[in-house]
């Protein structure tokens, strides 16, 4: 007669098992995981199951954002495992990010079984729909049983998850795992279980009407001086055919690093210059997914008065000006069925002679400024990083730099950032975690303090398989916050600008990460073009945010007539 410990044990051996076997079933590739007792039929089943490839990540905030930055690139679903108590609390700011991302995380949580709840044990929170609305789909197991239509159940629950992880609004999701001791049983347990069979994706945007494409064409249809947003997520097939109406690009669109006619990138000067911005109000603007981050092109949206007609596939909420505006649910492949308006004469041509004017005159005055000077930075980046790699760009200035000075190119680089809440959140583990297995090299430009934010992810510096160059522009503070009015405040210093004193090659040193001060715009461009085959390099840049904030300023004002 096998005892009730045993039985125990096998259920909780069968229990992860019949995961790790399932997650990869599904296509499940990369674990993320972080150490911890509670957690242990799961992580020893999926080190044990040769389909998945498993990371030990002391840090759960840590090992939340090397998954998201991993399922961003990869675009497959990634695990994460971690014990009970507040060891999922950690992963909170990642999954907010996911969630709004749209990044694909399956979470599993361990917990301790309903008799150890609010009752005093040790490592125990109410892991209840821990995360509410951030994970698009959240089930709290039973204790594991070894009956085979609980197995099955749990193969079910399993399916369901990545199915609504994968399905029109991609996103987190949570599985709550109750375990009781003992946790893993003494000897071996024979174990046959069925493959896992994926279930259709269920819906999670209403239903796309019949004729949707016609809807939104009815809704454009007279426009004579439209205006294209492509969002970050626009896909570039989606833009191809679109040639004849000026298309201002995202940050982070792939338009940026892929030749297109209409493609507009220095909006933010044309749009600052009164003249322009005056004169080349549109009727329509057709906008793909979530708004850049410029103020100046969403003032201007809004101070235009024109019909404002947006695109998500989502079916999620992705219009924050105030005007009134019709959102439409459709995917981003069949804007080919729209009939777009033909626009007025030299309504194109218009906006392609001003970009090409600033762009013209930027270069010019990039020609000038030192690589010490924190908009350079970027500049050179567009310049001289490789063909189709990764460039990760931090928060606050650096995506704003992207946005107002990359360089169009034709290289195929991939551009990243956590656009979906915008902190400063995992900066490195994100990048570490794009990095990690990638075949393409993966570049990080990030301000001092974000990187400072996330440098407990140097721990797992050595376990990263890839190639990780880090720029870090080192001003002493807070670089976005010289633009607010309480600049010029005493207290500004010590309650904004926030500056640390940090020595970062002390800091690389400690975990035995290859650290450089750059002291040459030849050192920086060599480092941009040449990256390491395997490992992390951190390269310093120091400059002066002050004179960065003034040199910004300058660069900004110059317009189409400068």
């Amino acid at each position: 007669m096998i005892d009730t410990s045993e039985q125990t044990a096998r259920a909780n051996f069968l229990w992860g098992r019949a995961t790790a076997q399932g997650l990869a079933d599904l296509g499940v590739e990369q674990v993320f995981f972080s150490p911890g007792s509670r957690s242990t039929p799961l992580v020893v089943s999926c080190e044990r199951e040769a389909r998945l490839s498993c990371l030990p990540v002391l840090d759960e905030r840590t090992a939340a954002f090397l998954a998201l930055g991993h399922a961003r690139r990869t675009q497959v679903p990634v695990a994460l495992v971690c014990t009970s108590g507040s060891a999922p609390a950690n992963w909170y700011p990642a999954v907010t990010e996911a969630s709004y991302s749209g990044i694909p995380l399956l979470l599993l949580s361990a917990d301790r079984p309903p008799e150890l709840q609010e009752c005093g044990a040790g490592q125990t929170i109410n892991q209840i729909n821990l995360f509410g609305s951030f994970v698009r789909f959240f089930h709290s197991l039973p204790v594991p049983r070894s009956e085979q239509d609980d197995i099955k159940n749990l193969q079910a629950i399993l399916a369901k998850a990545y199915s609504e992880a994968t399905g029109q609004s991609p996103g987190p999701v949570h599985l709550n795992f109750p375990f009781c001791e003992p946790l893993w049983p003494t000897k071996e347990v024979p174990s046959k279980i069925a493959p896992l069979v994926k279930t259709e994706a269920s819906p999670r945007t209403a239903d796309h009407p019949k004729n949707f494409a016609g809807n939104v064409s009815a809704s454009i249809r007279n426009s004579v001086r439209p205006i294209i947003i492509a969002g970050m997520n626009c896909p570039l097939n989606a833009l191809q055919s679109f040639t004849t109406l000026p298309i201002l690009c995202d940050s982070l669109s792939p338009l940026r690093e892929n030749e297109h006619p209409a493609r507009i990138l220095r909006y933010e000067n044309l749009l600052r210059c009164p003249e322009f911005s005056g004169s080349s109000a549109p009727d329509l603007f057709l906008v793909l997914g979530p708004l850049p981050t410029s103020k100046t092109l969403r003032a201007w949206m809004e101070q235009s008065g024109a019909k404002r007609v947006v695109i998500e596939p989502s079916g999620q909420k992705v219009d924050p000006l105030s005007s009134r505006g019709e959102q439409h649910t459709m995917r981003f492949e069949d804007l080919a069925d729209i009939e777009f308006p033909t626009a007025e004469k030299d309504w194109l041509d218009k906006w392609i002679t001003g970009d090409a004017t600033v762009e013209k005159n930027i270069t010019k005055e990039f020609l000038d400024l030192s690589f010490f000077e924190e908009p350079k930075v970027t500049r050179l980046l567009s310049e001289n990083l490789p063909q189709n790699s990764h460039l990760y760009v931090a928060n606050s200035m650096p995506i704003r730099d992207l946005e107002w000075f990359w360089k169009p190119g034709n290289r195929g680089r991939k551009l990243h950032g956590a656009r979906g809440v915008n902190g400063i959140d995992g900066t490195l583990g994100t990048a570490m975690g794009i990095a990690h297995l990638s075949k393409k090299p993966v570049y990080l430009l990030s301000g001092e303090l974000a990187f400072l934010h996330d440098s407990n992810a140097l721990l797992c510096a050595s376990d990263i398989q890839g190639s990780l160059t880090v720029f870090v522009i080192n001003n002493q503070g807070g670089g976005i916050f010289e633009n607010l009015a309480v600049s010029s405040l005493s207290e500004f210093e010590k309650c904004f600008a926030a500056p640390q004193n940090c020595d970062f090659f002390r800091l690389c040193q400690a975990h035995g990460v290859e650290y450089h001060l750059c002291k040459s715009e030849e050192e920086l461009v060599s480092w941009m073009a040449h990256p390491h085959k395997l490992g992390i390099r951190v390269i310093e840049i120091q400059t002066d945010r002050k004179q960065d904030r003034d040199i910004r300023a300058r660069l900004l004002s110059i317009g189409p007539s400068s």
